[in-house]
């Protein structure tokens, strides 16, 4: 199934998921896994297979207002939504889950750490930008496979620890970290979404 760039029904499908991210109709994960599958696709039935289920029309998809918040318990009395709490002192800010990733997100922490788990997180723009202040802080990262990341930022006596592994980026999402720190320790590593997290993710 080799072809050129503009003729390649794989290059043409790639374009369908990057415009439905956009659209924030698919979360980073799954365009990680559909764009994955569409260009290991050898036949037009595989590429089928790696399309299937998608809406056929623009807005036919999930939205990230209808994204469910990082800590609910649905059958229960009590909801917890910290969302839009931004800093921490001392304490740990999480987000995982299915989540809407805003432009120009900003989270603070002063001696304590910051989770942020993307891989399931939904965009509704190409680039998104995201900004971290640790003093005396840590934070953890994960990102799915396929995306792109820039990390900038202004950073003193910190660590900054990549573990990127190996993959193809064709086009697609990309994160602008802006990450700046005093006396503080950043670990960003790249793992699918269901992959289980291994205990070296602690301090790889």
């Amino acid at each position: 199934m080799t072809q050129e760039p503009h003729t390649d029904p794989r290059a043409l499908a790639q374009q369908r998921l990057e415009a439905m991210v956009g659209r924030g109709e698919l979360s980073l994960a799954e365009f990680s896994d559909r764009a994955a599958r569409i260009w290991s696709a050898t036949c037009p039935a595989e590429l089928e297979v790696a399309l299937s289920g998608l809406p056929l029309s623009p807005g036919a998809g999930p939205t990230p207002s209808s994204a469910q918040p990082p800590a609910t318990r649905p059958t229960g009395a009590i909801t917890v939504d910290e969302s839009r709490r931004k800093t921490s002192v001392f304490d740990t800010l999480k987000r995982e889950g299915r989540w809407s990733l805003p432009d120009d997100y900003r989270l603070t922490s002063w001696m304590g750490e910051i989770y942020l788990d993307a891989r399931e997180a939904v965009v509704d723009r190409p680039r998104t930008h995201i900004q971290l202040d640790l003093w005396a802080a840590n934070a953890k990262i994960l990102l799915p496979p396929g995306v792109s990341v820039a990390v900038t930022g202004n950073r003193t006596w910190s660590e900054l620890k990549i573990d990127e592994g190996r993959y193809d980026i064709r086009g697609g999402p990309h994160l602008d970290f802006e990450i700046n720190g005093f006396m503080a320790g950043v670990k960003i590593k790249i793992l699918a979404a269901g992959e289980r997290i291994p205990k070296t993710w602690k301090w790889f």
